[in-house]
């Protein structure tokens, strides 16, 4: 069920491949050629050059990839507000996508797609069955979606902090689990987020801070009356799993964003800065 296969469709033109040359200001414009990519010239680097010059600079660095998970969807509709009338805090989500340079020297990378699907307030994922999860969402796109960066690589989503989650996993056949051991799956509350720019992929998992997580879970609904959540078929509670038990937040020495609040929202800023990518070259994302 991932979403690098599936996407494989949003190539634009039947057997076209995207070029570049330059246009009228020294930017990169796309053009499509039957026979391939256009010849790159010494004038295309120079405009490049004259491209990154103009791009906003900051410090930031190479994102650590992570597992994309078994929820991917394969075509999220272009949005900023995710919600679809689901419960939960609101969150404003702001992510700007960067090329790594040199050190931690970085540079906007504007017209990348940004990928974002996670649960609501209750555990719950859009367009998963009842065999998985507690609530059947078949069907549903709440709380997926992508937009495009802007000129600053910069997109922001309109979300809601997401519930821990726990689902059943598949058993093979003929396996036999230990007394007292369920065929469970639970995570930490985390948003994950995948980054098409030109030909690279980036695949990563946002978490939260585990004192802000505290405090919803102590007095704020729906988290509340989720600290504990049945998996179907299984006939006992099961606890909140918290980011210090989080198999992936552990393997991959995760840090918590930086939170706001925002009146009766939050807000939390990430940059995904991704590596061996030089600037906008006027290629076609690898999906859009």
């Amino acid at each position: 069920m991932g979403c690098t296969v599936t996407r494989r469709g949003f190539l634009g033109g039947a057997g076209a491949i995207a070029g570049c040359t330059l246009g009228p200001g020294g930017l990169i414009e796309a053009r499509e050629f039957l026979d391939g990519r256009s010849p790159f010239t010494k004038e295309d680097w120079a405009g490049l050059m004259r491209h990154m010059g103009t791009v906003p600079m900051f410090n930031c660095v190479r994102t650590l990839e992570t597992d994309e998970g078994p929820f991917c969807y394969g075509r999220p509709p272009e949005r900023r507000d995710l919600t679809g009338k689901r419960r939960g805090l609101p969150l404003k989500l702001g992510i700007t996508v960067a090329g790594v340079g040199q050190g931690t020297n970085c540079f906007a990378l504007s017209g990348a797609v940004v990928d974002v699907w996670q649960t609501d307030g209750t555990g719950m994922y859009s367009n998963v069955g009842p065999d998985l999860q507690s609530e059947d969402t078949r069907g549903g796109t709440f709380l997926r979606g992508h937009q495009v960066t802007d000129q600053n690589g910069y997109v922001e989503f309109d979300s809601l902090v997401p519930g821990w989650e726990l689902v059943v996993l598949p058993v093979p056949d003929g396996t036999v689990l230990p007394p007292g051991v369920d065929p469970v799956a639970f995570r930490t509350n985390h948003i994950h987020v995948k980054v098409f720019h030109e030909r690279k992929v980036v695949t990563t998992q946002f978490y939260l801070p585990e004192d802000f997580l505290d405090v919803l879970y102590r007095d704020v609904e729906p988290y509340r009356s989720h600290r504990l959540m049945r998996a179907p078929g299984i006939e006992r509670d099961f606890e909140r799993v918290r980011n210090a038990q989080d198999f992936i937040y552990i393997q991959d020495q995760a840090q918590p964003l930086q939170i706001e609040h925002r009146g009766n929202a939050v807000l939390a800023m990430a940059t995904i800065g991704i590596a061996g990518t030089m600037g906008n070259r006027g290629l076609q994302p690898l999906w859009r």
